[in-house]
């Protein structure tokens, strides 16, 4: 069974070819893959092409100007011809076995239409490793909208046909994409997991990424909050109150992050209001150390 692989890129050319590789190098061999490059002004398109004249399986998107991340991914499905399509972000990379063990777990289960992975979540500045492991599968058409279970986009190998009944990434959110379409994925399959950290998943405090940027993340919230309020209407209370406390959470982590202490206190504060609770008081606490400390307790945790 053939796989897609789809891999957006823009101006990437020192990370290219890691992710590239790690696609290339794996167990399982029936692959195309396709690399959308979105908008680039590097060299990332040459290098693009070199990898194209050593292996026919690459199939190579090029065009200007550039249209964001979720436009790069939906030209990248439009393009592709396998069973299966998995995604690939251009600053992270796979584990060998990825492809591989994922089809185990398609195999295992027909109901199965999205198999999501761990990941090996490593902190480029700090020099932080810590691994995450999938914490649920089956029917989770109710408690994906509690929170993104499934994660990362570069984890997930779903099946082409649910893609094309479900709709393909929302072009109008600027943050939260990937969990906006397990959402309605998850609203028509079931979900498998395969329980090993398989993506190397970068992070860089030192650099801008979409997912730092909060204001992204609370306009997110509302639009998805908007997009599947008939699916909210139809839940018990305590869904909605979990939903809340996960989104604040979120959006205090995401606080966190970005140095922005006081912002984080905000959404620890609303978490508290809404469950007074010990996750919150650790977490006020912690609004006053450095995020690396922060970070170490996630690794030691992880462990």
């Amino acid at each position: 069974m053939k796989v897609s692989v789809v891999l957006p890129t823009h101006n990437r050319e020192n990370l290219i070819s890691r992710a590239l590789e790690s696609v290339l190098c794996q167990s399982y061999k029936n692959l195309e893959i396709i690399v959308v490059s979105d908008g680039s002004t590097d060299q990332t398109n040459s290098i693009v092409n070199q990898y194209k004249k050593n292996d026919s399986r690459i199939k190579f998107i090029s065009y200007h100007p550039g249209r964001g991340g979720n436009y790069a991914r939906n030209i990248g499905i439009n393009a592709a011809n396998g069973k299966y399509i998995a995604f690939l972000d251009d600053d992270d990379e796979w584990f060998k076995e990825k492809i591989e063990l994922q089809l185990k777990e398609f195999d295992k289960n027909p109901n199965v239409g999205l198999v999501y992975t761990g990941a090996q979540i490593k902190y480029l500045d700090s020099g932080i490793t810590y691994n995450s492991f999938p914490k649920k599968i089956g029917d989770l058409s109710n408690e994906i909208l509690i929170a993104n279970f499934i994660g990362s986009t570069s984890s997930v190998m779903v099946q082409a046909d649910i893609l094309n009944e479900v709709g393909l990434f929302d072009e109008k959110l600027k943050a939260c994409q990937d969990y906006d379409l397990w959402i309605r994925i998850c609203n028509r399959t079931e979900i498998g997991a395969v329980k090993l950290p398989l993506i190397k998943y970068y992070n860089n405090n030192a650099t801008a990424q979409i997912s730092d940027d909060v204001k992204k993340y609370e306009e997110a919230i509302i639009y998805i909050n908007e997009k599947y309020k008939k699916h909210y209407s139809n839940l018990d209370k305590k869904i909605i109150k979990k939903q809340q406390q996960s989104n604040n959470l979120l959006l205090a982590n995401k606080g966190l992050r970005n140095n922005n202490k006081k912002l984080a206190r905000k959404y620890i504060w609303r978490h508290f209001k809404n469950k007074p609770n010990m996750t919150a008081i650790v977490l006020y606490i912690l609004s006053y150390v450095n995020y690396k400390f922060i970070l170490k307790l996630k690794a030691f945790k992880s462990n």
